[in-house]
């Protein structure tokens, strides 16, 4: 997600002015960076750790919630305010927050001879020997493909916190 704030209203710079539009620039940029650590810092802890909800990602191993990065770029007299996954995060960063689907494909045994996996129907062994819960290994596998609805931890946690940002950011100019 990515926050702009733009500073407008002085089309060029006039003596006496430039100071308090330098100051009004220094504010919201470290602002910014303060509101893009707290939308992170949300994020995690409502969307990934928080209570069970549509838009939680339960975590096995916390990798998404270490990717989540925030950042603030200035330019000129626009401050941007970025929070989101670096590129080499996670791959499954996007389709959960997106929602997407996979091609169906093979999945083959890689570290050890066989896939083992416990099959509960006859839907995943050709002879039903799966139909009981039994074990089945296997050298590879068709998977079908899969289908996952968006789960927005970022746009939510925009989403919730936009207006807070947006005072937060008006009052710091104002004491700029």
């Amino acid at each position: 997600m990515i926050l702009r704030a733009e500073i407008i209203g002085v089309p060029e710079p006039v003596e006496g002015i430039t100071d308090g539009f330098a100051r009004m620039q220094i504010a919201c940029y470290r602002q910014m960076e303060v509101e893009m650590n707290e939308l992170r810092n949300y994020t995690v802890k409502t969307h990934m750790d928080g209570p069970t909800g549509a838009t939680t990602i339960s975590q096995r191993n916390g990798h998404l919630a270490r990717a989540l990065t925030s950042e603030v770029e200035n330019s000129g007299s626009m401050v941007e305010g970025i929070v989101g996954v670096l590129k080499g995060g996670p791959p499954y960063a996007r389709i959960l927050e997106l929602g997407g689907t996979t091609r169906a494909h093979v999945i083959r045994a890689r570290n050890a001879q066989f896939l083992k996996f416990e099959a509960n129907n006859s839907d995943y062994t050709p002879w039903g020997l799966g139909a009981l819960g039994g074990m089945v290994f296997r050298r590879k596998v068709n998977h079908p493909g899969s289908h996952f609805p968006p789960r927005p931890y970022l746009k939510t946690s925009f989403d919730e916190q936009i207006e807070q940002i947006k005072d937060n950011l008006i009052a710091a100019m104002k004491e700029a």
